[in-house]
């Protein structure tokens, strides 16, 4: 009976550190750090703005794979339905667009990562599809179909888009590797807060992630106007009203220069 019980004490205490060392090793992996570094952090919509490359870098451990994303706040959108009457088209119905951020861009090292067939995951079209509603007139189609239209709309617009294995990734002397990710942000830009988002995935869990916050903000003239716009909104007016008269005149003028016989 001695013996028994004491070949029981030898089991337990073994399966007890087997499972000290699963927790300590599962734990080195997901608290290693990751040192998500974005430049830059700022992006300043001025006169000359014509779009702005966001590069991102990463430091993952070694054996996992990583997905970037930058992402918006949610927004709701107006569409506007196209319905074709004896071979024209013309606006319907509105749709209302409820829950998709107002730009979404995802990248991986790995292209399976950012396949839509993997539902599960939490980034992609397809975790975005699952917060997506549409209300208005539909009539009565199918999710996936005004989806589909939604981000094609998105992505003609540069504000959506999904690169599976853009990032690249390479060992380091260390052991660890590096993960790093260049997103191009379209022209047309809404200022607000933006954020980059890092996964970590080993063996197709999330054992790590980051976020670091981007700001999207108004310099110089286009500033100027939004403050104007915004505190002084009957003199913004007046000036709006002005400059479009004066611009009427002045091209009056210039077709009548133009256009009068010599």
């Amino acid at each position: 009976m001695m013996c028994a019980g004491f070949k029981r004490s030898i089991v337990c205490v073994v399966c007890a550190c087997a499972a000290f060392l699963v927790v300590m090793l599962w734990s080195a992996v997901s608290a290693a750090p990751a040192d998500l570094t974005v430049s830059p952090r700022v992006v300043r919509i001025g006169t000359w703005y014509d779009g702005a490359k966001i590069h991102v870098r990463a430091v993952i451990p070694e054996g996992c794979q990583a997905v970037l994303e930058i992402r918006g706040e949610p927004a709701q959108t107006r569409l506007m339905r196209k319905e074709q009457y004896w071979g024209m088209w013309k606006n319907g119905a509105e749709i209302l667009e409820q829950g998709a951020p107002a730009l979404y861009m995802a990248m991986s090292t790995d292209p399976d990562l950012l396949s839509r067939s993997k539902k599960s995951q939490s980034w992609g079209y397809g975790a975005l599809a699952e917060r997506v509603t549409f209300k208005g007139g539909t009539r009565e189609m199918a999710h996936r179909q005004l989806f589909d239209e939604f981000l094609r709309l998105k992505e003609s617009r540069g504000r959506y888009g999904v690169y599976p294995g853009a990032a690249t990734i390479q060992g380091l002397p260390q052991g660890d590797q590096l993960v790093e990710g260049v997103f191009n942000l379209p022209a047309h830009l809404v200022r607000g807060s933006y954020h980059v988002a890092l996964s970590v995935v080993k063996d197709g869990r999330v054992v790590k992630k980051e976020i670091r916050p981007l700001k999207v903000e108004l310099a110089g003239f286009p500033a100027a106007i939004f403050q104007l716009a915004h505190r002084y909104a009957l003199a913004y007016g007046i000036l709006a009203a002005g400059i479009a008269i004066l611009s009427g005149f002045l091209v009056g003028l210039l077709f009548h220069f133009i256009g009068k016989p010599e």
